[in-house]
């Protein structure tokens, strides 16, 4: 009987740009590319049933699958990226062993390092209603606190008696500002910790003494 060879010298198509999954997407927004997943899951389409090389322009080859023989869907997650911004491409190895051109690429940005603590807060001045306007001493229940931390980074702050009593965003020279939440009539230690875009979160800061006293004499 004869034999039927199948001669296959076509590369297959360009995969479609890969995208980083959701739950890997660790930023402000779930498609910012921004994560501190250091294997990461990455998606994407190619052609059904050819074997999927995902590759980063800073690691090299980070994780191979096969797509899926009806749909060309394929999922991948990554060996361990280095931190920094990552060029993602991929490229398709059909059955006969032909390898296709490289697929646009995706940038993602791995960030694992946390943002250092806050500076210690400080009670507005406006808000420090005591014989001095800076001896932390206040009638006021939801006061003005203010503060610095890394730019662009998300601030929540903490009391020793009434748990978070606020968050606000940095701004790009890293000040903020939170008018509290109700505060208990108490001595409060204050302090602030900062999330950056990428998920990670700083310790805690230095505690700032403010005292709440509504009790007329």
């Amino acid at each position: 009987a004869g034999l039927a060879v199948t001669i296959d010298t076509t590369d297959p198509a360009a995969p479609g740009t890969p995208d980083l999954d959701a739950p890997s997407d660790t930023g402000t927004a779930s498609d910012d590319d921004l994560t501190n997943d250091t294997t990461p899951t990455v998606s994407g389409t190619a052609e059904a049933g050819s074997t999927v090389t995902l590759s980063s322009s800073i690691d090299g080859a980070v994780g191979t699958a096969t797509a899926d023989a009806t749909t060309g869907a394929w999922s991948i997650s990554t060996s361990a990226l280095a931190g920094g911004v990552h060029d993602l491409t991929t490229t398709a190895t059909d059955a006969a062993g032909n390898t296709g051109i490289a697929s646009a690429a995706l940038a993602v940005t791995v960030d694992t390092t946390a943002p250092a603590a806050p500076s210690t807060p400080d009670l507005d001045a406006s808000s420090d209603t005591g014989d001095s306007n800076t001896d932390n001493l206040t009638n006021d229940t939801t006061s003005t606190i203010t503060g610095t931390a890394e730019a662009n980074s998300t601030v929540e702050l903490t009391s020793s008696v009434d748990g978070v009593v606020g968050s606000s965003t940095a701004d790009g020279s890293g000040d903020w500002s939170i008018t509290t939440s109700a505060l208990s009539e108490s001595a409060h230690d204050l302090t602030a910790t900062t999330t950056d875009p990428a998920g990670n979160s700083s310790g805690a800061s230095a505690a700032l003494t403010v005292t709440v006293d509504t009790t007329a004499p």
